[in-house]
């Protein structure tokens, strides 16, 4: 009896244990993102250097090369957008951004950005996986401590930049920068001893570091790295470099300084390549690269038609290299079309975390390793959807669309007018990217059959993939009347890290502060001589279901302060606001104006201006805090 027992809890033990071998076993996964390198700007898909004059140079990447030759090249891979913020938030939900919300075709994005508790991605699976996370590079898909930062989605251990910044100066132009760096390390403290450092080098010490300290873990290691977007700096300049320097993007000069920064990219990873394979993993990890969308104006895009920005090939067609030597066979070329979130589901499948996905989610990508391993054949007969939307506080417009279904691809643009809108009229444009990938040829007039049919199915993708009642709603309508339901309800909220209004000063700039946001409060230091200034947004407003401004607002005791404004100008700065009397004893106070006793409320047009013009002290210095602006029946 003892005999059988020990026999039986000996099965089960090496069962467990070849278990959990076969659990190690699963691949480590790194994915690199370049940030706008072209189509032809790696010698893997453009040996000849062919391409236009300045940016036909070459670029010497060997690793890149190697990478090319021990793995598997795709010909057809397409990122989900021409810019860099909704791709990147494809590859995270692996879903097109389109599922997030009209607002998420931009690169601007909502408050929050992509909320983790909402519309879980691929770092919160992989890590449920039993993997160790890790990002380093460029975000560009929220920053919101707890929400939307790198910690909300599984990633462990992380340093970001959320925009662009200088490569030795960590700094850019957005008004939270203030002069500081905007590198932000694990639990989102700023990080500001490794000016002069560049950025690359910082993440490829980073991603060594973590490589060597997880030799028995599975890991995942996210680079999204900032080369070659500008500024155009190599790393050949001096450290001091200011963060704005560097030579246009659409000159001889950009395309050297584009070159050197490729080329040490390349380097960087060479030095990844060499780790993994000193610690002995480079066998099994799957490894992917590509381009967030396709090169700026320094970038070599040949064979296709223009750059980033645009639907047109050239603005999505990417390169992208992936290798795993123990699966993938050496040399593979395949003309599979793909897209960025095939990339996340061919990682998802591959580590084993598909199954943490929540039973309804839908994903809107396939596993590539049975094409690339040669188990499947090709599937010809692939759709892909794209739309590129620019929205802000001067407005909301849809620029291109685009649909691809096999070979065929349709784009339609939308008139340009001027000073960054687009008209209702576009202009539509039929291919066969099969007999002509640089799309020379429009054959809506000659196969109308054909386009009448891309333009039903295109219509039929829009209806399902398209998210037209998300949590967040741009509150200004577009060309063509979207959103239907305007949000309406909030004027300005405070809830995200920076000040998200407009906010108008005068001529007295120097005696009113910048807003600032903290726990969902907008606060302002107001001093005597000041001319009231106007915090706004630019909206439209469904007057007849709105009749009434509401906020709270505090104002800091001891001083005399004036009249305080309803801001309501029906049409730009056309219109009749409303004076309000503030309280000033430093206690939260709720205001309720009647916006119909402004002539401008009948006249309302989508370029109309709300807000709040705020008090200004008689004498000395006060500080005036706002909770949110909105809108009641």
């Amino acid at each position: 009896m003892n005999l059988q027992l020990f026999l039986f809890t000996f099965v089960i033990t090496l069962f467990g244990i070849l278990s959990l071998q076969a659990e190690d076993k699963r691949p480590n996964i790194i994915f690199m993102l370049a940030d706008d390198l072209g189509y032809g700007d790696l010698s893997s898909y453009n040996p000849e250097s062919n391409g236009m004059a300045p940016n036909n140079t070459p670029i010497r990447t060997p690793n890149l090369d190697r990478m090319a030759q021990n793995g598997a090249r795709l010909t057809d891979f397409y990122s989900a957008a021409p810019i860099c913020s909704p791709s990147r938030r494809a590859l995270s939900t692996a879903r097109y951004p389109n599922r997030l919300g009209e607002w998420a075709e931009a690169y601007r994005g909502s408050p929050d950005g992509v909320v983790a508790s909402k519309d879980p991605t691929i770092g919160m699976w992989l890590k449920q996986a039993g993997y160790s996370t890790a990002v380093y590079g460029k975000w560009n898909i929220g920053e919101v401590k707890g929400i939307s930062w790198p910690g909300a989605h599984g990633f462990e251990d992380w340093l970001i930049i959320d925009h662009n910044t200088g490569y030795f100066q960590h700094q850019n132009k957005n008004k939270e920068c203030q002069g500081s760096p905007m590198l932000f390390k694990t639990g989102g403290e700023r990080v500001t001893n490794l000016e002069g450092q560049y950025l690359t080098d910082i993440w490829t010490d980073l991603a060594v570091d973590f490589i060597k300290e997880n030799r028995k873990d599975p890991f995942f290691l996210y680079l999204p790295w900032s080369i070659p977007h500008a500024p155009l700096q190599d790393p050949d300049l001096d450290p001091s470099t200011a963060f704005d320097a560097g030579p246009k993007s659409n000159t001889p000069e950009g395309r050297e300084a584009f070159v050197k920064m490729v080329e040490y990219l390349d380097s960087r990873i060479g030095k990844i390549f060499k780790t993994l394979k000193k610690q002995g993993q480079l066998e099994n990890t799957l490894i992917i690269f590509t381009s967030d969308n396709g090169g700026m104006l320094s970038g070599n895009c040949w064979p296709l038609k223009k750059s980033k920005q645009y639907l047109e090939e050239g603005g999505i067609r990417v390169p992208c290299l992936m290798q795993w030597p123990s699966k993938i066979p050496a040399g593979t070329i395949s003309e599979q079309s793909s897209i960025m979130m095939d990339a996340s589901v061919t990682l998802l499948e591959a580590s084993g975390a598909l199954k943490f996905l929540p039973k309804d989610r839908t994903l809107d990508g396939i596993n590539l390793l049975p094409v690339l391993t040669n188990k499947v054949e090709v599937d010809s007969n692939r759709t892909f959807g794209w739309r590129r939307r620019d929205w802000g506080p001067t407005g909301n417009y849809l620029r291109q669309e685009a649909y691809r279904s096999g070979d065929w691809k349709l784009i339609r643009t939308y008139k340009y007018l001027r000073n960054k809108k687009w008209s209702a009229e576009y202009n539509d444009e039929l291919f066969n990217l099969g007999q002509d990938i640089g799309e020379v040829e429009n054959l809506t007039e000659k196969m109308p059959q054909k386009y009448q049919e891309m333009k039903t199915s295109f219509d039929q993708w829009k209806t399902e993939v398209v998210n037209l009642e998300p949590d967040f709603l741009i509150p200004l309508r577009d060309q063509l009347g979207s959103p239907a339901n305007l949000p309406g309800v909030i004027v300005l909220e405070f809830n995200s890290r920076s000040f998200e209004g407009k906010i108008r000063k005068g001529k007295t700039d120097e005696l009113v502060s910048d807003p600032v946001n903290e726990n969902g409060i907008c606060k302002v230091m107001v001093k005597a001589g000041a001319t009231p200034p106007l915090l706004h947004a630019i909206m439209d407003v469904d007057t007849k279901k709105y009749s009434k401004m509401r906020f709270e607002m505090k104002i800091s005791k001891g001083r005399e302060i004036g009249a305080g404004r309803a801001v309501l100008r029906h049409t730009i700065w056309k219109g009749d606001d409303l004076l309000f009397k503030p309280i000033a004893d430093d206690k939260w106070h709720e205001y309720v104006i009647d916006c119909t006793e402004s002539d401008a409320w009948s006249q309302w047009s989508s370029s109309g201006r709300i807000g709040i013009a705020l008090p200004v002290p008689t004498t000395g210095e006060v500080e005036i805090s706002l909770k949110t602006i909105k809108l009641d029946q």
